[in-house]
Order: C-alpha cells, then sequence, then structure tokens
C-alpha cells in the first residue's frame, strides 16, 4: 500500500510539474511575442494641411531715401512716430543745388526781358531797322510816283522813271526782310524762354527734393539717420509704412515642397504667439515668383479674413494652408499609416488591412474604406515586423490622444488645431 501511495505521488508530482513546464513555456512564449499599442477608428472631423511659419508686416514698406547728394541738415521726426502724407521728415541740404536754382532764375529773368516785344532789347535794334527803312521806302515811293507823272507828260525820261521803281522794289523787300527777321528772332528768344523756364523748374523741384516727405500715412518703422551725416543719393534715412491693422498681412515662409500647392484665395489658419488659444483666418493674397536662395522658401502673403485690432508689424506664428477638409469622416490617428497602409491584428498575428487612405494631417487620417468605427488599428512603431508575425497587444490609446501626439511643438510648427 505504501508503495503504491509512493508511486501516485510521483506520478502526479511529475504530472504538476509537466504542467508547470508548459504553464512557464507558454507564458515565456505570450511575453516573447514583439508588443503593439492599439488605438480605434472614430467619427469626426478631419483637415489636410501643410504648414509654415510668418511674420506680420505691412503690406508695403516704403524706404525713405535721399535723391540728392548732401549733409542732413534736419531730422523732424523719431522712431514709432505717426506721419500724414507729404508731410516733412527731414532736410538734406546740398549748396550746389542752391547755386543750380540761383542761377536758373537769373537765367530766366534775362530770357523774359529777351523774348518781351516791347522792352527787348535784342528786338528793338531790329524794331528801329524797320522804322527807317520803312521812311525810306516811303521817301522812294514818293519819288517814283514824281518820276511816274513826269514820264507821262514827256517832262522825264523813262529811265529815271524804271530807276525809281525797282529803287523803291528793293528798299520794300529790304522792309519785308527786316520785319521776317524780328519774328524769326522773336521766335528764337520764346523758345530759349521755355527752355530757360524748364531749367528753372527743374532747378527749383531739386532743390525742394532737399525737403523729404512721407508718401502715405503711416509710423516711422526704424531709427532716422543722425543729423550731420553726409548722404549720397539714395543714401538710407528711414523706413516709412502704413500699420494701420485692417492694412497688415501676415508673410509666410514657404518650404519649395509645398508651393506648388499654394493657390491665390486659399484658406489659411494662423496662430498667434501674441494671441495664445486663437485662431486666425485668412486669405491667400499673393504669392511671391522667386525663392530666398539661403532658406529655399518663398514668401507668400496672407490677408486676414477679420483683422484683429491689436495686431502689430513683427508678430510672428504658424499657419497651415489648408488643402482639403472633412467635416465627418471616419478618422485614425495619423501614426497607424505605416507603410503606406493601415495595420490591424487578426488572430494574434499582424495583418495589413485592405483599407483605403483619404485625405491626411499630421494628427489624424481619413479612412476612405476599408475600415469601420471602432474598428482597431495599429499605432507603435512596426520597426522589423511584417505581415503575418505573431503580436501582443500592451496597451490601448484613446484616438484624440494619440492623434494629440502628432501636434508639431510650438517652437516649429502650427498649433492651432485642437
Amino acid at each position: 500500500m505504501a508503495n503504491g501511495a509512493g508511486r501516485s505521488g510521483r506520478v502526479i508530482a511529475i504530472v504538476i510539474g509537466a504542467i508547470a513546464l508548459i504553464a512557464i513555456g507558454v507564458l515565456a512564449w505570450w511575453y516573447s511575442r514583439p508588443v503593439v499599442t492599439i488605438s480605434e477608428v472614430i467619427e469626426g472631423p478631419v483637415v489636410q494641411a501643410f504648414y509654415a511659419t510668418g511674420t506680420v508686416r505691412p503690406r508695403i514698406e516704403y524706404p525713405i531715401s535721399s535723391s540728392v547728394g548732401g549733409i542732413v541738415e534736419k531730422v523732424l521726426v523719431t522712431q514709432g512716430q505717426a506721419v500724414k502724407k507729404d508731410q516733412p521728415l527731414a532736410v538734406v541740404n546740398d549748396p550746389n543745388l542752391s547755386y543750380e536754382a540761383d542761377k536758373a532764375r537769373a537765367d530766366l529773368k534775362t530770357r523774359q526781358e529777351f523774348a518781351d516785344p516791347v522792352s527787348s532789347p535784342v528786338l528793338r535794334q531790329f524794331d528801329q531797322q524797320i522804322v527807317a527803312a520803312d521812311a525810306m521806302l516811303k521817301v522812294a515811293d514818293q519819288q517814283s510816283q514824281r518820276f511816274t507823272n513826269l514820264s507821262e507828260k514827256n517832262a522825264g525820261s523813262a529811265n529815271d522813271r524804271d530807276q525809281s521803281i525797282e529803287h523803291t522794289k528793293k528798299l520794300w523787300g529790304d522792309l519785308e526782310s527786316l520785319k521776317a527777321q524780328h519774328a524769326m528772332k522773336l521766335r528764337e528768344l520764346q523758345q530759349d524762354l521755355q527752355v530757360a523756364e524748364s531749367a528753372d523748374r527743374a532747378a527749383q523741384e531739386n532743390l525742394q527734393r532737399q525737403t523729404l516727405r512721407s508718401p502715405v500715412d503711416g509710423v516711422v518703422l526704424d531709427q532716422p539717420i543722425g543729423q550731420g551725416v553726409r548722404l549720397e543719393i539714395n543714401g538710407h534715412v528711414m523706413q516709412i509704412a502704413d500699420v494701420v491693422p485692417a492694412n497688415l498681412i501676415m508673410r509666410a515662409a514657404v518650404d519649395e515642397e509645398n508651393i506648388a500647392d499654394v493657390a491665390t484665395g486659399q484658406t489659411v489658419k494662423m496662430a498667434l504667439y501674441s494671441f495664445p488659444n486663437r485662431v486666425f483666418e485668412g486669405i491667400v493674397e499673393q504669392k511671391y515668383p522667386k525663392a530666398d536662395s539661403n532658406r529655399r522658401t518663398f514668401d507668400v502673403d496672407i490677408k486676414f479674413t477679420t483683422p484683429e485690432p491689436k495686431l502689430q508689424p513683427g508678430m510672428t506664428g504658424e499657419l497651415a494652408f489648408i488643402q482639403a477638409t472633412r467635416d465627418s469622416a471616419l478618422i485614425i490617428p495619423s501614426q497607424a499609416v505605416q507603410r503606406n497602409a493601415i495595420w490591424i491584428i487578426r488572430g494574434g498575428k499582424l495583418v495589413q488591412s485592405d483599407a483605403k487612405i483619404g485625405i491626411r494631417s499630421i494628427e489624424r487620417t481619413e479612412v476612405a474604406s476599408g475600415l469601420q468605427a471602432g474598428d482597431q488599428i495599429v499605432i507603435s512603431p512596426l520597426g522589423d515586423l511584417k505581415a503575418d508575425d505573431t503580436v501582443r497587444v500592451g496597451s490601448k490609446i484613446d484616438p484624440k490622444v494619440a492623434a494629440d501626439l502628432n501636434k508639431p511643438s510650438e517652437t516649429t510648427l502650427f498649433r492651432g488645431f485642437n
């Protein structure tokens, strides 16, 4: 009896040991399988966009440069000061311009005197010659008439008559020539007067250019150049711009890989660091055709749909250029798309689903077909895993939490979609 009981005990022990070994093996197999993290398909909105950074700035900035060379005699405004259109900003003094203006004005006065038909000393000489020639013509005409009368009465010779007539004709021709010369000289003097008037206007305009004026209502953006500084022609003095909030734009730096997707009128969402937890909307107003050679980015101007009264030039932010939207769609966290496919677990094995992908954003991706709400999908990196590899689920993450893990950091990209 005792031997039988002992054998039974050994059998039981062997069985228990075998079960334990099997259990350990199963557990070892279970825990040796790669662990994956899953989430699930839900319904919600999705936005496809690309991102860029930008700076609030005036639509146009006006560099104020000196059109004359000289010394900065006066600076009439300071940085940050509001100015009106045509308001004097600074005076640049060039003594040569004053000399040229005085010279042109003196020449104009002389030309005016010469071109005056009444008091011109040049025309007076012609007038005197014309008066003398006219008097001589009258005498010659009287003499010719006398010789003609004598000839008709046979009291004078025909030769004297003919000579007197020829002399009268010559004097008439001389008189008409003097009149023509007078008219030509008057026209020449009037032309000289017109040239002198143009020269005087140009000299006065150059003199006025010494006073630099604002081209628009705006604000002085930078510190004006100091008084007493010598400037060359086109030397920079200050910068003026219209900074009324309604006229400000956001200028974005768009990567060259995205510039082809930018279109005039395209909707843009903007988050400015100066306005936390707010999203501004705008539309693309203009994109510039040439890239920045250093950064390889293109400038794009975005007009604010509803301007913020507190906007100021220099504010920075992040922009999302909207390419497509769905108000309601089947969506998954974007990290679930791996190797251009969506992966699921079936029978403890990794399986590539036949689901089709729709529009995509950094955070969420649309499932166009092949899955339903509630279906579970793999969101952890696949690494070396391939189809039909045995895996086990380590954890399940809420889809919104998983999508939020993809949000760009505040220092790099857009942070406006929640």
